[in-house]
């Protein structure tokens, strides 16, 4: 169906027509298929489309608005019902799809059209769209983006953590677990720092180890005869899909000798399955009980954008001049 205006006396042209959403003023900087209009004798009538660019500023500022209620379902592609997120594609008609249904559909399967295009307007509606993590009462105060919700909350570092010792139920953010372990299961807490060696005695059993950060740790030495003691460790959160932890311990068992193990992943778990089975150390059987486990444990350094750029252009400067 074709736009018609009509002009009267004193009237602004229409708006801009992005991909079927109107674009509400200055905001967006895109390449993207715009209905254009000519001014006739008769009015503001349709005349074609044309691919354009829109080199436009930013907004100064947000308008943010509390008690909004919306059916976020409008945000879900109506085909795999996963939240859109960029790139989102639509048809001819207007029915949007995600990237992923785009990828695998050769026609839009609410109206059978066969062109798709990206929909540069709906984009930027999804990436303004924030909403509270559904940990907030146990501490998360971040507001994420609609479509990457159910990532965040998966990894959220205030999601529920599980007590492992056999018949305790609770369960709690890691700093609240950390708590309830030390005081009524009697765990030994230390308090150690990223990249300073620390000690930790050779006793069977669990202990906590808490980072200036924030981040909880569980360590397990755990008797395996005849070989000694296996070394377990674990950063305890929900499952997160990276590692940003390493570890390295140094010991003498006997005379003449010494070990270095080291884990170069120190990998995530809520503890939902009990105490980790894994171990990446073996501690050798000694008669001596003063063996003691030099600890270092390091996370990863994360530098941000603007301060990388600048060391970046310094380099870059030091070789002109050079």
């Amino acid at each position: 169906m074709v736009r018609s205006w009509r002009r009267r006396a004193g009237r602004a042209p229409p708006p801009a027509w992005a991909n079927g959403i109107l674009i509400p003023g200055p905001s967006i900087q895109a390449a993207t298929s715009i209905r254009m209009y000519a001014n006739t004798k008769k009015g503001w009538n349709y005349s074609g489309r044309k691919l354009v660019v829109l080199q436009v500023m930013e907004p100064k500022g947000e308008t943010k608005v509390d008690g909004v209620r919306m059916a976020m379902g409008a945000l879900d592609c109506p085909v795999c019902y996963e939240p859109l997120e960029p790139p989102i594609f639509q048809c001819g008609v207007g029915h949007l799809i995600c990237k992923l249904c785009y990828a695998r559909l050769e026609k839009c399967p609410l109206c059978t059209r066969t062109a798709f295009e990206r929909c540069y307007g709906m984009e930027r509606v999804v990436e303004s769209v924030e909403v509270p993590c559904c940990f907030a009462n146990n501490g998360c105060t971040k507001k994420i983006a609609y479509f990457n919700k159910k990532r965040h909350e998966k990894a959220c570092r205030h999601g529920p953590c599980f007590c492992p010792e056999p018949g305790c139920g609770f369960t709690g953010p890691a700093v609240a677990l950390a708590n309830h372990v030390a005081t009524r299961h009697k765990w030994p807490s230390i308090k150690f720092k990223y990249f300073e060696q620390f000690n930790l005695p050779l006793q069977p059993g669990p202990r906590v180890l808490r980072a200036p950060d924030g981040n909880v740790f569980l360590m397990n030495l755990t008797p395996a005869e005849p070989l000694g003691h296996t070394v377990s460790l674990v950063c305890i959160q929900p499952e997160a899909t990276d590692s940003r932890f390493g570890c390295s311990m140094v010991f003498s068992c006997f005379t003449g000798h010494h070990q270095i193990s080291t884990l170069d992943a120190v990998r995530s778990s809520s503890l939902s399955d009990g105490m980790p089975k894994d171990f990446f150390c073996v501690v050798p059987k000694a008669r001596g009980t003063d063996i003691s486990l030099r600890t270092t444990i390091d996370n990863e350094l994360v530098y941000d954008d603007e301060s990388y750029d600048e060391d970046e252009d310094e380099e870059e400067d030091d070789s002109d001049d050079a």
